[in-house]
């Protein structure tokens, strides 16, 4: 069950620019392979950032 609200996005937001970041700094010369790579890099950390705030009422 998705329990998100308009305060998730601050945490939502900063965790995808730290996946694009991340997977930015990746070493390619292709630009369509740095395009991926950030692509990627954001899904990955939004969803990240889902599992954490889905888990954290749990933890509590």
């Amino acid at each position: 069950m998705w329990h998100f609200q308009a305060h998730d996005l601050v945490f939502l937001i900063p965790m995808a620019l730290v996946g694009v970041i991340a997977m930015g700094s990746i070493p390619v010369t292709a630009r369509f392979l740095r395009i991926s790579c950030r692509t990627m890099g954001a899904l990955i950390g939004a969803l990240v950032a889902v599992l954490v705030l889905e888990a954290l009422p749990l933890l509590i």
